[in-house]
């Protein structure tokens, strides 16, 4: 049959029976209508809510009959943040579906979600579906078998012909789409953001990775993951430095000890390092951020005296960022300048970096009945500094290092706004700085070949502890509408465990070509670093 639904004669639905009901975002429902009496007798009623941005509350007519007796026994709602409640007459049955109060932060599974969710600003929820009558149980609804209103203000309208035939059957009546019922004129209008509206109308797990994405808790791990972007420009200074070793004098307590840079007192060399280095940043689930760096840094130095070598070095590198759902390129420049002075076996090396970084990224928040697809650029800048102690007890051609050093990173990123859809984040500019501290013990053992060539493998190991505040926090707001909020990235290593193995192979007096590995091991992240590099002293 065409348009709405009807029963000749009693309809009548036992405790076991489920009558699914279908609400539109649009406020339109369809009416049963029977023309004799409607027995409820204790049945489910199960709201089927269509996907899409519900306003806060809509009215609904389910059945029109010559008479109704009973209730329903049980109300079935898959939807969150909405309630269904129904309001029974002699001769109809309506409902409204309304905001309930439960709160948003309440299907939330993690800290981010939660703190997302308290930042948003619902419209306030009226405390009767119309300005006019409110729909209760003492209202008396419409019993014309005509299209008719469910409430003073509500308007039923037939559409055009529609499907064939609704079953309807002791056990089970569906009620599809078919008869429009119009919301009143006056009713709160949907949240003006469209992800939050799309929220509202989710069900409790949909909801809350609804919110994870909403808060883009891997924004918290970019100021980490760009340190560590940026560690192995100070690992290839250092490299550069401890090479100098034993090259302005004779090393204590024998001119065997090795010179772990080809050469001799010679006045000054170049070099070139090759930069891999890769790791992930670890949160909650769902907000672990890989990031992997390829890049190449230059540098040249030269003696002044004896005992001190001064040198400068500048990098090009870039870091891919990778999350789920997030998406992020680091463009970055390097500069950097050292000092090394050596007096017998005690040398000490001084360094510093700046960095300037050019960050994008790329995010997507998607889930049932919302999608969007969203953009960002910031400029970001990075210092480190340090200044390490060794002392060589090598005999002959082994050196063995203990060593100590103090470092100090800054870290600085600019405040930027996301584009692409109502998901869009403002993030808030952050700074924060550090200092550390290391102690280790490195060795290498220098062989001489038969053909004049060297061969040079090296180790080291360091326990670093890393002092002050060691959280990270970016402060977020929805560029349309709701809050600040903060969202709480993978802390900084209290302590880490660095290792440095490497090969250098001399190739002449004054070429040498070299390979090292590097790890970082934390509670928080894990860090590993392939670097290749050639010098050549003159």
């Amino acid at each position: 049959m065409h348009g709405s639904p009807r029963v000749k004669g009693d309809l009548s639905l036992s405790p076991t029976a489920e009558l699914a009901y279908e609400v539109t975002p649009e406020g339109r429902g369809q009416t049963i209508k029977v023309d004799g009496t409607a027995e409820l007798g204790g049945a489910t009623l199960k709201v089927v809510a269509v996907p899409g941005e519900y306003p806060a509350t809509s009215p609904y007519k389910i059945i029109e009959a010559a008479k109704v007796d009973g209730e329903f026994g049980t109300i079935v709602n898959d939807l969150a943040f909405m309630t269904a409640t129904p309001q029974y007459n002699k001769k109809s049955v309506g409902l409204t579906f309304a905001r309930n109060d439960v709160p948003l932060k309440s299907v939330a599974t993690t800290d981010s979600g939660r703190a997302v969710a308290g930042s948003i600003v619902e419209p306030q929820v009226p405390s009767s579906p119309a300005p006019s009558t409110p729909l209760t149980a003492s209202t008396p609804l419409p019993d014309s078998d005509s299209a008719s209103t469910a409430t003073a203000s509500t308007s039923l309208t037939a559409p055009a012909a529609t499907s064939a035939s609704v079953p309807i059957q002791d056990e089970f009546v569906t009620a599809p789409v078919s008869e429009a019922v119009e919301a009143p004129a006056s009713a709160p209008q949907k949240p003006a953001n469209t992800a939050v509206a799309a929220i509202l109308a989710s069900d409790s797990k949909t909801a809350a990775i609804a919110l994870e994405q909403l808060a883009a808790g891997s924004n918290a791990n970019l100021a980490k993951a760009t340190l560590s972007s940026i560690t192995p420009v100070s690992t290839s200074m250092l490299s550069a430095m401890r090479q100098l070793d034993n090259r302005t004098g004779p090393a204590h307590g024998s001119g065997n000890s090795p010179r772990q840079a080809a050469g001799g007192l010679d006045s000054g060399r170049v070099w070139i390092q090759a930069l891999g280095h890769g790791g992930k940043v670890d949160r909650e689930f769902d907000s672990t951020l890989k990031h992997a760096t390829q890049g190449l840094v230059m540098g040249a130095d030269w003696r002044l005296d004896e005992q001190w070598h001064v040198g400068l070095l500048g990098g090009k590198s870039q870091t891919r960022l990778d999350a789920r759902q997030y998406d992020g390129d680091l463009d970055s420049w390097h500069l950097g300048a050292y000092a090394v002075r050596q007096s017998g076996p005690l040398a000490l090396r001084l360094g510093a970096t700046y960095a300037s970084h050019d960050g994008s990224s790329k995010r997507r928040v998607a889930f049932k009945g919302f999608s969007d697809r969203l953009k960002g650029d910031y400029d970001a800048n990075t210092q480190q500094a340090f200044a390490e102690l060794g002392f060589n007890l090598g005999r002959n051609n082994v050196t063995l290092e203990p060593f100590a050093s103090l470092g100090y990173q800054r870290y600085q990123r600019d405040s930027y706004s996301e584009k692409g859809g109502d998901a869009a984040l403002k993030v808030f500019g952050q700074t924060r700085d550090n200092l550390s501290s290391t102690f280790g013990l490195r060795t290498a053992k220098i062989t001489r070949l038969d053909n004049g060539m060297s061969l040079t493998p090296r180790l080291s190991a360091g326990w670093k502890h890393t002092f002050g505040e060691i959280d990270i926090d970016t402060r977020q707001q929805l560029v349309k509408g709701g809050k600040r909020f903060e969202v709480a990235g993978a802390a900084l290593d209290r302590n880490s465990l660095g290792v440095d193995a490497g090969l250098d192979f001399g190739l002449s007096a004054n070429h040498t070509v070299g390979l090292g590995v590097t790890a970082d091991f934390g509670t928080e992240s894990r860090t590993h670093s392939v670097m290749g590099q050639w010098r050549m002293a003159f």
